[in-house]
This record gives C-alpha cells, sequence and structure tokens, in this order.
C-alpha cells in the first residue's frame, strides 16, 4: 500500500493528466466510436464527449464522418445521462464563423461566402457555417431583378455592420465592386492618354455612334471615326456587349467638369489617303460602288476608305440631269473616271459621262442636213418639241416647224418616238434645229397648179384685223383680203366665205384676194 505521501503525489499526477475546460470553450477531439445517433470523441478529458450524428449529415442526408476523424466541438460542461460530456461540432462552426468574420470586420478585410437562401430585404449568406445577412440593395452595382439566379454562388464580402451582442453580422458584395471599380477606372485614368490603345465593351449604339465602357469610363466612337469607309448605321459594324479595340483621339472636360473621352476604331488601321497619290491618278477611269445618293449628286467608293463625288453635271451628257440621278442607288457598280484629287482636303471629284466620248465631238460626222433621224420627245414647249436623238444629243423643232398648217397641232406626248428632218447643226452652241412638216410636201409647191388668179373660190375666215382679214384656202394655204376689198362683206372668224383671187406670190407664200 502506498504512503501518504505517494497517495497525494498520485492525485497530482492524475489530475494534470487531464485537461481543463470551460463552458464555451471550443476542444479538439477525434472519433473514437459512432453509435446509432451518437459520435464518441476523445478529447483528453476525464469523459469522452459525444454529438448527436445528425450534426455531420449533408444536406442530402448522408452522414461525413468516420473513427478516427479530427473533430472540433462546443465545450458545453454539461453530461448526458450516461455521463458523456455534451458537445456540438455545428455550435463550434458557428463561433468560428462569427470569430473570422468578426476579425475581418475589425482588420477591414474580405470574407468568402456562399449565398445559401433568400429571405426578406436579401439574403443568407454561409462564411464557414455562420449565416450572414446580404442586403439586396448590397449585391451588385445595379438593382438586381432576377434574385433566385444568385443562389447556391460563391463571393467575397465585405463585413459592413456588426451587432456584437446579437451575433448578427451584415455583409456587402457591392462595397468590393466599387472598390474595384473606382481602383480600375484610376488605373484607366493612368492610361487615358491621347493615342493609347484600350480594350473595351460595346454599351450602347446611337444614330450617331457607339459608346464603349472602357472599365469604369464610358467613351464614344463618333459614326464617323468608326470606318474609312462609309457606314450607313453603327450597328452594321458592332453589336451591343461586343470586346472591341479602339484608339483614343481626345480627352477633354465639359463646362461641368465631367470628363469626355473621343475614341477611334479606324484610327487603328492606316488612312487609306495616306498614300492615295501611289494608286490613282486624275484622268483613271476606275470602277466605284454608289454609297450614298443626294439632290446634287452620288458618292462613289473606289477603293476601302476612300470615295468621291460625281456632281449631278458630270452624270451624263444628257439635259435632263433629274431623270439620269433618279436611275442610279445605292449599291450600283459604275465605272467613273477621276477629274480632280484634293489631297488636303480629302476631296475626289469624279464624272460618268466623261467616261464615254462627247457626242458633240464628232457630231458632223453622224448628222448631216437633210438627215431624217428617230428620237424620243423629251419636252413640250410653247415654242416647240425637244427631241433626244442619242445620249446629251438633243434637237429641237421649232413650232413653224412642226406643220405646214399652223392650226395643225400633232398631239405627241414625253416619251413618244417620232422622226423629224436636221434642218441645221450648231456643234459650238450644242443646238440642232429638226422639222416635222419637212417630211411632207410643201403645199405651196404646186400652189400654181391649184389656182389662178381670178379663180373664185371658198374659203373660211381664220382671223380679222384691222388691215384686213386672213382666210384658209386649203391646209397650209391662206389669203389675205385687204380691207379696201371687203365689199361691203363684215366677216366673222370661222365663217364661210367666197373669195376671188387677185394675185399669187408663190416666192414669198402669198395670196391676195377679194370678197365676192
Amino acid at each position: 500500500m502506498l504512503n501518504r505521501e505517494e497517495d497525494v503525489e498520485y492525485d497530482v499526477n492524475y489530475n494534470d493528466a487531464f485537461k481543463n475546460f470551460g463552458n464555451g470553450d471550443i476542444v479538439n477531439g477525434k472519433v473514437i466510436d459512432i453509435r446509432d445517433k451518437d459520435v464518441f470523441i476523445d478529447i483528453g478529458y476525464k469523459s469522452e464527449g459525444v454529438i448527436n450524428i445528425k450534426e455531420f449529415q449533408d444536406k442530402d442526408g448522408n452522414i461525413n464522418i468516420n473513427i478516427g476523424d479530427e473533430v472540433e466541438a462546443l465545450f458545453f460542461n454539461k453530461i448526458d445521462e450516461y455521463g458523456f460530456q455534451i458537445l456540438s461540432k455545428v455550435a463550434a462552426d458557428r463561433i468560428k464563423g462569427w470569430n473570422k468574420i468578426l476579425d475581418a470586420y475589425k482588420n477591414d478585410e474580405v470574407v468568402q461566402g456562399k449565398v445559401k437562401n433568400l429571405v426578406n430585404g436579401g439574403f443568407t449568406v454561409d462564411i464557414d457555417n455562420f449565416l450572414a445577412f446580404l442586403p439586396g440593395s448590397q449585391v451588385a452595382l445595379h438593382p438586381i431583378r432576377n434574385y433566385s439566379s444568385y443562389i447556391g454562388k460563391t463571393f467575397l464580402f465585405k463585413v459592413i455592420n456588426i451587432n456584437e451582442t446579437k451575433r448578427n453580422a451584415v455583409i456587402s458584395r457591392k462595397v468590393l465592386l466599387e472598390e474595384e471599380k473606382k481602383r480600375k477606372k484610376e488605373e484607366l485614368m493612368q492610361k487615358l492618354t491621347t493615342d493609347s490603345v484600350l480594350e473595351g465593351k460595346v454599351k450602347n449604339i446611337t444614330d450617331y455612334g457607339v459608346f464603349v465602357d472602357l472599365g469604369g469610363i464610358d467613351g464614344l466612337v463618333h459614326i464617323t471615326d468608326m470606318s474609312w469607309s462609309r457606314i450607313g448605321h453603327p450597328s452594321d459594324m458592332v453589336k451591343i456587349g461586343d470586346i472591341i479595340k479602339v484608339k483614343v483621339t481626345k480627352v477633354e472636360e465639359d463646362a461641368g467638369k465631367k470628363l469626355k473621352v473621343y475614341l477611334g476604331m479606324k484610327q487603328l488601321s492606316e488612312d487609306p489617303w495616306k498614300h492615295i497619290n501611289e494608286t490613282f491618278k486624275e484622268n483613271d477611269i476606275v470602277k466605284g460602288k454608289i454609297v450614298n445618293t443626294v439632290d446634287y449628286g452620288l458618292f462613289v467608293e473606289i477603293a476601302p476608305g476612300i470615295e468621291g463625288l460625281v456632281h449631278k453635271s458630270e452624270i451624263t451628257y444628257d439635259n435632263i440631269i433629274t431623270d439620269a440621278l433618279r436611275s442610279y442607288k445605292v449599291g450600283d457598280e459604275i465605272d467613273v473616271k477621276i477629274i480632280n484629287i484634293d489631297f488636303d482636303n480629302r476631296r475626289m471629284s469624279l464624272s460618268i459621262k466623261q467616261c464615254k466620248p462627247d457626242p458633240w465631238e464628232d457630231i458632223s460626222k453622224k448628222y448631216q442636213k437633210g438627215d431624217i433621224v428617230e428620237g424620243s420627245v423629251t419636252g413640250i414647249k410653247d415654242f416647240g418639241i425637244f427631241v433626244k436623238l442619242e445620249e446629251g444629243v438633243e434637237g429641237l423643232v421649232h413650232e413653224r416647224d412642226i406643220s405646214w398648217d399652223k392650226d395643225d397641232k400633232p398631239n405627241f406626248a414625253v416619251g413618244d418616238t417620232i422622226k423629224s428632218i436636221v434642218l441645221n447643226i450648231d456643234k459650238y452652241n450644242h443646238r440642232i434645229a429638226l422639222g416635222l412638216k419637212q417630211l411632207s410636201e410643201d403645199p405651196w409647191e404646186k400652189i400654181y397648179e391649184k389656182y389662178s388668179v381670178n379663180d373664185e373660190v371658198k374659203a373660211k375666215v381664220v382671223s380679222v384685223k384691222n388691215f384686213g382679214a386672213f382666210v384658209k384656202l386649203a391646209k397650209g394655204i391662206e389669203s389675205l383680203v385687204p380691207k379696201s376689198r371687203f365689199n361691203m362683206h363684215l366677216p366673222k372668224v370661222d365663217s364661210d366665205v367666197e373669195i376671188r383671187i387677185l394675185k399669187i406670190d408663190k416666192e414669198k407664200k402669198r395670196l391676195v384676194s377679194e370678197f365676192v
């Protein structure tokens, strides 16, 4: 038997062999047995600890614990009916999570958590088994619509409010996003210099250009800076969400100190006008595509980014320019002649009609006086009829050359095809006189065969003047009845009369008669 001193020594060693824990301590232990609903833990204490097996159950009902596993648990300093120390793994996890959140709040650090459930006003977020509150307004930079899309996702958060007494924590993702946005904006500001090349996302498309998000700062690519070639609409080149490269062309502040950033896309490629003199020369005839039509002409692209104007006066040799202009449409491919290149102002004058010879240059070879020609009526005026013989060549049938009978008015319409005879050609003034009546016999040629002096014939009064009256004997044949030869008659227009021929002058095409 041990003496008293030995007993004392043994008691001291025995007590020191076990750890001392207080209520609320987190202890470490090893699983030594699993039975039914209990998991037994060796924590190095006078008695083993026990944890309800449900605390090791995942959301699918599976038990995730094995003998020999290391476990951290909360010590309650209570025993169950069998003498085992009651422990809780879940409670320990929550405390660890709370401590992690508390440290992050005090040290201004971030924590990682998984969005678990949707609650009134926001979400619960699992941060190492502690549930923190994430307000809906703190999820993203902008108000969110689809709340459920965040469930199950893991993010970094900033702890923005703590209630240590109630152990409540409010977290924010928005704060981190704002800090990141601010950081990127500061970095961007250092890069935001003229001629710097950046990458951005197409944010908005308007008729006049594209707004690009450069990472916290928006810039505008005007439609004229999108391509060296003409484009109809910015959406022809990009769509919202596209990632594009741009070049900074100008940075300025407006009156309200708001930063304005102007960008360019075409500036990333070489200006096609830079070496234009190596490719094109004046008087070259080239192929081009019509890219725009205006009242004063056609814009034609002859190479990517190089276009010129065909003024309406250079479309056709015809006098009716409007009709020729309307016959062209955007997309048509045509031949044009370069008539002028203005390098300083990046302008080019083109011609369609000069791709073909001027029809008046050899007009005398194509048309001779007395030729019978065919053409289309292009205009009808009081003084005559315009007839198109070919492109750029029009003739005029003067009213006196329409018919031998001035009352005989042919019923022509614009577009009609008619035959006429060339009466005269004025090459230098671009004029051709045509005749219609000359296609038929002049009724005065056989005047002596039809009429003789002292013949009494029937006629019709066509006009009455102070000096006399004109009467019509036949188509194209009129006679003057002097007032002294009325012989008591009072002629009226359109009245039928009888006359006696007194004089016939074939050369001057004149007849003098008297009423009988």
